[in-house]
């Protein structure tokens, strides 16, 4: 397929940044793209970064696939990058903590490998959309997942960008993978935390859907930047592929920084330049900041039916078990598959595992909803009344009542019109989780794989804490063949309860945190 690409890197405005930590790579020849953010405020951000880029060059420019799995290339690759980084500021005093994040997408044929570890991210858009196909490795981003803090508050939070993974900041890193299919329509977007920290995925997505160049839509999300206050440093890469028809667009002047600093709004040019501290687990703030009120914890006054008001009550004490019961019954099968931990290990064939991981999602899934749905169904017999959730057994209800009639739409065979319905919501407000989860629900039961991935991740995202989302995501993971990354899912329904992640004034200081 032919490949368009665009990139941008620049310092920004910020006076106290007088260097651009950021680094990008582009090699069409070989299929990738990457953005490194050297860490904030460290010493040597810069020489991580382009350590990143150097390394990942070098060994691109030598990989000879399909003799090699594409996947343990870039893990490989990572760890070497890690450890160089690493070790490096272990020797060298003036490179002591340096660090950098990164986010990639290799593509080979079909396939494209994503990986990331920190805040930068990857976008993928094509004509069902933009979706994020990243999570962000930050403090925030943990709090936002633990449900401490709303998806609101995390925009704004004044510790958004201390991220909590980067590779040089341990002698061992973790990077996070994802693979997709592409076709002639895909296109991505690499980005620092720059980027994001002015231009919302809503207008991400209007300026991918206006079909301009991918070096325009760069240029144009610099100026975005700037007229933002641009105080830290920021880098895109833009890839499409496949024949396009682009707009074109006259040529405009470039813009200055000091024009830039005078078209900035006082907010934005008064904005405090992100924090360079320590990487510290102190969630204290934002459990603080989410008990604000506001309007959205405003209890309904209106006045209920008291028998309204206790079959809500039990429904969500049944919910409540049947989350705990599902959970215990797919920890004890993730046990036995891995012989203690939770990744396939010994010499059991690929079918057998497979079929080992296929029983551990089912089972818990199922037992958690007989559990609920019997109770549910008896409680609705007693009161002469029957619904499409009783009838299949369903646990969980959504909580939003357009998402609720939707889904006993697609209970009752009717589907096409619950995909419907549950697009008008997501129109009306793109960050509804049940929403998101029911759509991927849907598309699951429809085996429209892909697609149920990238719903159920946006919804998982948004509020890990949905009923099953995690197997729903691991079950679509499987549709697609791809074990890995359904185990990785499955990691997280068999994961005990977070402990509070406030360290007590008793507890040793964490290791250092870098800053995105």
């Amino acid at each position: 397929m032919k490949v368009t690409v665009g990139q941008i890197t620049d310092r920004g405005l910020n006076p106290k940044r007088p260097k651009n930590e950021d680094n990008l790579l582009a090699m069409p020849e070989h299929g990738l793209f990457l953005v490194a953010d050297g860490v904030g405020g460290r010493l040597g951000g810069e020489v991580a970064s382009q350590t990143v880029v150097d390394i990942f060059a070098r060994v691109f420019s030598q990989h000879t696939p399909p003799e090699e799995d594409l996947r343990k290339v870039i893990e490989s690759t990572i760890d070497l990058c890690n450890q160089k980084i690493y070790e490096d500021a272990l020797s060298n005093s003036g490179l002591d903590g340096m660090a950098t994040t990164i986010a990639l997408v290799a593509v080979e044929g079909k396939r494209a490998v994503i990986a990331h570890v920190g805040d930068s991210r990857v976008y993928r858009f094509d004509q069902k959309g933009l979706i994020c196909l990243t999570e962000d490795h930050s403090e925030v981003n943990e709090a936002l997942r633990a449900g401490i803090i709303t998806a609101e508050q995390a925009t704004n939070h004044p510790r958004r960008n201390v991220i909590s993974r980067a590779i040089g900041a341990e002698p061992e890193v973790e990077a996070d993978f994802r693979e997709i299919e592409i076709d002639q329509h895909t296109s991505f977007l690499l980005c620092s935390d720059g980027i994001t920290r002015h231009i919302t995925d809503d207008e991400i997505a209007r300026l991918l859907k206006g079909a301009h160049r991918p070096q325009a839509i760069c240029e144009r999300m610099k100026e975005l930047c700037y007229q933002g206050g641009a105080e830290d440093n920021l880098t895109v890469v833009v890839v499409d592929f496949g024949e396009r028809q682009y707009v074109e667009e006259p040529t405009k002047p470039r813009i200055s920084a000091k024009a830039a600093q005078a078209q900035a709004s006082p907010q934005a040019a008064l904005a405090p330049p992100r924090q360079a501290n320590r990487i510290e687990v102190d969630l204290k703030s934002a459990a603080q900041t989410a008990e604000k009120p506001g309007d959205e914890n405003q209890s309904d006054s209106a006045p209920r039916p008291k028998i309204e008001t206790r079959l809500q009550s039990i429904v969500q004490s049944v919910a409540e078990k049947s989350m705990e019961t599902t959970k215990r019954t797919t920890k004890v099968l993730a046990r036995k598959i891995s012989g203690g931990g939770l990744f396939l290990k010994g010499e059991m064939s690929k079918a057998m595992k497979m079929s080992l991981l296929i029983v551990a999602l089912l089972a818990g899934v199922i037992i958690g909803s007989l559990f609920g749905g019997t109770l549910t169904a008896a409680i609705y017999r007693l009161m002469g009344r029957t619904d499409p959730y009783e009838e299949k057994q369903v646990a969980y209800r959504p909580k939003d009542a357009e998402v609720n009639a939707a889904f006993a739409r697609h209970l009752e065979g009717r589907s096409a019109e619950a995909l419907a319905q549950l697009n008008q919501v997501l129109t009306a407000n793109p960050n509804n989780a049940e929403a998101l989860f029911f759509l991927g629900r849907i598309e699951l039961d429809q085996k429209r794989f892909e697609d149920a991935v990238g719903h159920l991740s946006q919804a998982a995202k948004l509020d890990a804490n949905l009923p099953d989302v995690w197997a729903h995501l691991a079950m679509a993971y499987l549709g697609l063949g791809q074990a890995r990354n359904a185990m990785d899912a499955l990691q997280r329904v068999t994961a005990p309860p977070a402990a509070n992640p406030t360290p007590s004034a008793d507890a040793p200081a964490g290791s250092p945190t870098p800053v995105g």
